[in-house]
């Protein structure tokens, strides 16, 4: 718990620190008054700001304006005119008449009557001046005891927020201001009177309104003269939030009585020649001039607030105690730092991409918005918080421990970085372009074989020269750095301090200052000595690999592994087998025992390699693969179509041909072959023992296929093939084919039937053979049905179309023979 504990307070530490100390500071610059100003402008901001309340029914102004003043024709307005008009207001029954004009002088004519008119009005309420230059009140009303003040209370920037609800007289007696008069006028009427809450504090309580005295330091005030009882003036609005009659209208008898009666009436001039005018929180308005309040409307503004507080229960302007606002402040000021390093740490807003500054502006734009709006809304229910002292440390605190995030970021990378330069295992170096090494790492040192990064730096002082061993790489590891600005592999062989030469490969960048001009060359290096050792003895023995597989492949084809399921010659075991139908081809060479008698062993094997060297890529181009050289004889296997394999035999034939030629040309004699063709199911595999294993396949189908070959001889032909491999044939009648006999072979009790595929065939024996294709299986078919007369007949038809026939002239022999027996 304590370790958790301690992480948090280390974590945070940067929070508990800036809140409290931005706080202070701005608290202490607070006392000084420097933010009295922006916190009363704040303050009228949030009056204009709330909407308007409803005129006060209880209150009617009588108002004097230019007009009023230019029917009189003079001002003061004369003793007559205020004794005609006060008569007029008596006759309605008003509750109380507050007449907020001062008459300490006659103003003839008509005084004596004036004069009448105050004795006989006990409800009149006149004023005077005490506070600044006195102004005396009517004396007459004096002596009736119906005076009160109209003094008003300025603040320093010339507007009235205050009102004064009363001071001492000299001779200790209490003068209520005439807005308060004139409410306990109408409230004791009603059965409100004043109670005391607190005597000791001059609490008091007037039916739902409670009067605590405004103190020299409440709300945004900073020192200021609280003589007297004082409170904070909470508007209800201006000229038009009541309602008014003018003095004309009184006189003309156009006001009727229902709206005089039982009402507070408020005498007094609105006409600015009167300079009766004073700034309110209302005057200050942005994009027009400023609007200055009559005293009438400042008093009713007081009337209104007392009557309405003590009957409707709305709220006077009430503040915090100071320390209560303090702890208001310090939490803004929390907010703002603890809201501010949240975002700060945010990992998935930094994963986003979002600039850091762009999320704390818009946080604090919101926090500052709230704590505006927060503060506004406190204020409709009656309260004055700390606006300017609260915003400005939540910005200040928001900046304060952005600056500090930042600082102590920069830091910990600092010493990251530090620590990674110090203990990396790669070589960590910055160069200038010309070749001097600015900062070096101890790996990198160890690297080039120095004891130290001061050693290598203060030895290499060209590194094109002294460290490359060729020294085009310096220029070129330049030129892709001013083209790119930063390379990824670069690969070099580098002299260490013994001479001895190892490989390196770097990685860099290019840093710049504010202006863009190139300050160094920054980036790693790492020795890849080992490892470039390891790629040269990998290609050497990549190569001696590749050579032992195509040494094996001229053993083992690699279509024998791939039948097998073996990546490797490695792979195949003793045993391993396969089924599958194939077609399998034997090719031998026509009396090499005549032709071999005549050479010496070293002229036989060059001829049957020279020999073997041609036929071998025709079988291969048509997706066959030899099993083995029986002596002069082929043994190839073709495991796609049948047709595979008469294509490769065609092309065998077509390229003896060739061969030929060339035998011919240099004084050989040409050679003759015979193939023979057989498909069907076989078993491929290896046979053997521990110490030797060959690839082999097994099959009557392979046995079948020889002896196909060996009857090439006993039929004059090239090419014979079986009907198992007939029968496999895609498309039969692409090649020149013909049947060419049924019978039975060696080792075999079923009878097979054989065809010659002639393709390759010189012209004239293929043209001849096509002519009498139809008449030659004629012939063969009576032959075999004994009709040897017909045979021999046929045979002789064909012979005559085609005389180089040797099956025909074959065929043609044994019907004469058995024709005779």
């Amino acid at each position: 718990m304590w370790l958790k504990l301690k992480n948090f307070l280390r974590q945070w530490q940067g929070v508990f620190l800036i809140a409290p100390s931005v706080t202070a500071i701005v608290l202490a610059l607070n006392t000084t008054g420097l933010f009295q100003l922006l916190e009363w402008a704040a303050l009228d901001q949030y009056f204009r700001l709330r909407h308007r309340e409803p005129p006060d029914s209880r209150l009617l102004l009588v108002t004097i304006d230019e007009a009023d003043t230019r029917q009189v024709g003079q001002w003061p307005v004369p003793d007559a005119v205020l004794t005609e008009l006060i008569t007029k207001l008596k006759a309605a029954q008003p509750r109380a008449i507050g007449l907020n004009l001062y008459r300490d002088l006659p103003v003839e004519p008509g005084y004596q009557q004036w004069v009448e008119v105050m004795k006989s009005t006990p409800n009149l309420i006149g004023i005077e001046k005490q506070v600044g230059n006195p102004i005396a009140p009517p004396p007459t009303l004096k002596k009736l005891k119906q005076v009160s003040l109209a003094d008003l209370i300025v603040d320093s920037d010339g507007k009235i927020r205050r009102s004064l609800i009363s001071i001492k007289t000299d001779n200790e007696g209490v003068q209520l201001s005439l807005g308060v008069r004139l409410a306990l006028m109408y409230l004791e009427k009603e059965g409100i009177n004043l109670e005391v809450a607190d005597a000791q504090k001059q609490h008091y309580r007037l039916g739902k309104a409670y009067f605590v005295p405004f103190s020299s330091n409440d709300g945004g005030y900073i020192r200021a003269d609280a003589k007297g009882y004082q409170i904070l003036l909470n508007f209800r609005g201006e000229e038009q939030n009541f309602e008014t009659v003018s003095m004309r209208d009184v006189l003309a008898n156009r006001v009727p009585s229902e709206k005089i009666r039982d009402r507070i009436l408020l005498i007094g001039s609105t006409a600015e020649s009167t300079n009766s005018l004073f700034y309110t929180p209302y005057d200050s308005r942005l994009f027009t001039n400023p609007r200055r309040m009559p005293g009438v409307v400042i008093q009713a503004n007081l009337t209104s607030q007392i009557l309405s507080g003590a009957l409707d229960g709305r709220s006077f302007i009430k503040v915090l105690p100071t320390p209560i606002e303090w702890l208001e402040v310090l939490c803004c000021s929390f907010i703002g730092a603890a809201g501010s390093w949240l975002l700060l740490e945010n990992k998935q807003l930094r994963n986003k991409g979002l600039p850091p500054l762009l999320i704390l502006s818009s946080g604090t734009l919101l926090a500052g918005s709230l704590t505006l709006t927060g503060t506004y809304l406190i204020f409709l229910r009656g309260w004055w918080l700390p606006i300017v002292p609260s915003l400005l440390t939540l910005i200040i605190s928001t900046i304060t421990i952005t600056d500090y995030y930042y600082r102590k970021s920069q830091r910990e990378a600092e010493q990251k970085y530090r620590s990674i330069f110090e203990n990396a295992l790669e070589g960590i170096f910055q160069t200038t372009p010309d070749g001097h090494y600015l900062n070096a790492n101890p790996a990198l040192a160890k690297i080039y074989g120095y004891d130290s990064p001061e050693a290598l730096i203060a030895n290499i002082t060209n590194i094109e020269k002294q460290l490359y061993c060729d020294p085009n790489r310096r220029q070129e590891f330049v030129q892709i750095m001013e083209q790119k600005g930063q390379l990824e592999v670069f690969e070099a062989q580098v002299y260490r301090q013994d001479r001895s030469i190892i490989w390196i490969s770097e990685q860099a960048r290019s840093v710049y200052d504010s202006q863009g001009q190139l300050l160094y060359y920054q980036g790693f290096v790492e020795d890849i000595t080992e490892r470039k050792q390891a790629e040269t003895e990998r290609e050497k023995f990549t190569n001696e690999l590749f050579e032992l597989n195509q040494a094996f492949s001229r053993f083992v084809p690699s279509q024998f592994l791939h039948l097998l399921k073996k990546d490797n010659i490695a792979d195949v075991q003793l045993g391993d087998q396969v089924q599958q139908e194939m077609s399998v081809l034997f090719a031998d060479i026509r009396n090499f025992t005549t032709l071999s008698e005549g050479m010496s062993p070293e002229e036989n094997f060059r001829f049957i390699n020279s020999y073997l060297s041609h036929m071998e890529p025709a079988i291969i181009a048509n997706q066959g693969f030899i099993d083995k050289y029986i002596g002069d004889a082929i043994m190839a296997l073709f495991n796609g179509e049948a047709d595979d394999a008469v294509k490769g035999a065609i092309s065998m034939l077509k390229r003896l041909r060739s061969y030929n030629s060339y035998r011919q040309r240099v004084g050989y004699l040409p050679i003759e072959i015979g193939i023979g063709i057989n498909t069907g199911l076989m078993m491929l595999g290896t046979v053997g023992g521990n110490t030797h294993m060959d690839s082999t396949v097994i099959s009557d189908a392979v046995n079948l296929a020889s002896r196909v070959e060996g009857l090439t001889k006993d039929y004059g032909v090239s090419l014979l093939i079986s009907h198992h491999t007939f029968t496999g044939l895609v498309q039969p009648g692409k090649y020149p084919l013909r049947f060419i006999d049924k019978l039975k072979v060696k080792g075999k009790s079923e009878a097979v039937s054989v065809f010659e595929v002639f393709e390759a065939d010189p012209p004239e024996i293929k043209a001849g053979k096509l002519k009498t294709k139809a008449l030659f299986e004629e012939a063969v078919l009576n032959y075999h049905l004994k009709r040897f007369r017909s045979a021999t007949t046929l045979f002789q038809g064909c012979l005559e179309l085609a005389p180089q026939d040797k099956t025909a002239q074959i065929y043609l022999q044994r019907s004469q023979r058995l024709s005779q027996q």
